[in-house]
């Protein structure tokens, strides 16, 4: 009886070493995960190549939209000197106006320029609005 269980406990042993049996539901959510997870490195590699692209892009914007505002602090600066300066506190008539160095190679658009009152806009080639003012 002794010699039987010497060749017995070894087999138990081993069979007590054994891994369990795989889970399928654990394998399909570990699959899923794994397809999610993919799906995800994928999206962040094109936003993060997106973003390199676009901030060319969004310098130039960021640019143009500077250069317009210092044109329209300078031109709006120069209406109030001349206002200042002027006989009856006007603002200058179209013909009177120059453009100050800050508004070189930039649009500029009159919406009302009277004698009391004025509002223009400094707009890119498409024509949409970088800058505005208008006073007083």
């Amino acid at each position: 009886m002794k010699v039987g269980f010497l060749l017995l406990a070894p087999l138990l042993l081993l069979s007590a070493c054994r891994p369990p049996p795989p889970d399928p539901q654990a394998a399909q959510q570990i699959a899923a995960l794994s397809a999610r997870i993919g799906t995800l490195e994928t999206e962040v590699a094109e936003l993060r190549a997106g973003q390199r692209d676009s901030g060319v892009a969004n310098a130039d914007d960021v640019t143009a939209r500077a250069a317009a505002q210092n044109c329209a602090i300078a031109l709006a600066r120069a209406l109030e000197l001349f206002r200042q300066g002027s006989v009856g506190s006007r603002y200058p008539t179209p013909s009177q106006v120059d453009l100050p160095d800050a508004c070189e190679g930039q649009r500029v658009g009159w919406q009302k320029l009277e004698a009391q009152q004025y509002t223009f806009a400094v707009t890119n080639g498409d024509g949409q609005v970088l800058a505005q003012q208008s006073g007083p």
